[in-house]
């Protein structure tokens, strides 16, 4: 990576972000606020609509507006939709796998077991489920995120979705529509163009439900894929126009959507600010409005707890923020966020990684990447030794994240240890040896 630094501004460059490497197309947000740690058939190429709007923690949030939090579908105001929990998973993937054998009959034991494991594919998309007020799982899906598909079908611009499963006692309840509608307004919200998937030629049903819905063939992307050793499947193509193709130039957006971030391959610009910045402080409400979202089940269990003690592990003061940091696209809007806090205590020399949020339509570019670089880089100026930072059990696409990007996982620190499924990180420095 390089980087040119300007007054208060700085251009870095990076790999070309065109078509994201498999590391980029992770690269969701990442996030590490407190707030959002505890409060806030086709066979195996994935068939049938999935609907979901996905963001994770404090890791990633909406283009123009905050996640939409749980939301009762208009089918059914007895379920909603929302991301999976991990203590959901292995209900979760029992569901899928039921629904695949429903139709397809008996699976490999490779396969089923591949539709069973959530936690896999938590760690590279979005995993939605409709669910009763009771937490009966219903039907889930899984969400490609922005610019990191899941499948060979999806191109630039677009989301894809697989594995969208109806458990056998839900159905008639619309939960398939839903879910199917959810993907669609999470394209839109995050500025894709089209949703596609693949399905089966047998599910006639399905088809009939795209139809119904808008989805339309795309015959040039269908064709015989083997989906696992041995077994080679015919996959049908669907789309959903949300909106017309992105041919964007640097005067604006597509007719009718919201402009997209078009940069030179590889570039970012970033600006130092201040933390009272209202750019900063709306970009920071969002990520709140995401990890909402994200933790509703826990705000009520995080508030009581905070009215006896927990008060100052959510808190931030301004005064210990040495840095911050925005992501600039090509139209001049901030659409990431990073901080830098003195967090030395104790004779250490850390930093501390805060507030790292990327809005939904610049993830899977590199943006956090390049946040993370100059935050390493401002801290290593600082003499700093190490960057420390802390995220909750529920980012599965941001411990990723600082996994690729060289951060280790480190016993739970002050005052995190106060909060429920809180992982924290450390990444080691190069510092002058000689820096007092």
């Amino acid at each position: 990576m390089t980087a040119t630094h300007g007054a208060g501004h700085t251009s870095v460059t990076e790999p070309s972000a065109d078509v994201p490497s498999a590391d980029e197309r992770n690269d969701i947000v990442p996030g590490t606020d407190e707030r959002n740690d505890l409060a806030h058939a086709a066979a195996a190429r994935g068939s049938a609509p999935t609907t979901a709007r996905g963001t994770a923690g404090t890791t990633s949030a909406p283009s123009a507006a905050p996640d939409p939090a749980p939301v009762a579908t208009s089918d059914d105001p007895g379920y909603t939709i929302r991301l999976v929990r991990p203590e959901e998973y292995e209900r979760a993937g029992e569901v899928t796998a039921e629904a695949y054998e429903t139709s397809y009959g008996p699976l490999r034991d490779e396969y089923a077991a591949s539709l069973r494991d959530v936690a896999g594919r938590v760690r590279g998309g979005d995993v939605w489920v409709a669910a009763d007020a009771d937490g009966t799982i219903l039907g889930t899906v899984w969400v490609a995120r922005a610019n990191r598909p899941l499948a060979a079908v999806a191109q630039p611009g677009e989301t894809d979705f697989r594995q969208l499963a109806v458990a056998s006692a839900a159905r008639g309840r619309g939960v398939r529509a839903a879910l199917t509608r959810h993907v669609i307004e999470l394209a839109r919200r995050r500025g894709s163009h089209r949703v596609v998937m693949n399905s089966g030629p047998q599910m006639t049903g399905a088809h009939a439900l795209y139809a119904k819905l808008g989805f339309r063939r795309l015959s040039e992307r269908e064709g015989r894929i083997e989906v696992e050793p041995g077994r080679i499947l015919e996959l049908l193509a669907f789309g959903y126009d949300v909106a017309p193709d992105r041919a964007r130039t640097s005067a604006g957006g597509p007719a009718g959507g919201e402009p997209v971030a078009v940069r030179e391959p590889g570039v970012w610009h970033l600006e130092a600010t201040t933390w009272d910045d209202p750019r900063a402080v709306g970009l920071r409400a969002e990520m709140d409005e995401e990890l909402g979202a994200r933790y509703a089940d826990l705000v009520a269990l995080f508030a009581e707890r905070a009215a006896h003690a927990n008060t100052d592990a959510l808190a931030i003061d301004p005064a210990t923020i040495v840095a911050v940091v925005l992501a600039i696209d090509e139209h001049g809007e901030a659409v990431g966020h990073v901080a830098l806090r003195d967090h030395r205590r104790d004779g250490t020399r850390d930093d501390e990684v805060k507030r790292l949020f990327v809005r939904d339509r610049a993830r899977g570019t590199g943006a956090s990447r390049a946040l993370l670089a100059e935050l390493e880089r401002l801290a290593t100026a600082r003499g700093a030794e190490r960057l420390v930072l802390q995220t909750g059990e529920r980012q599965q696409d941001a411990i990723a994240l600082y996994r690729r990007a060289g951060y280790t996982p480190i016993p739970v620190y002050e005052p995190y240890e106060r909060i429920p499924g809180s992982h924290c990180f450390e990444k080691r420095l190069a510092t002058d040896e000689r820096r007092p």
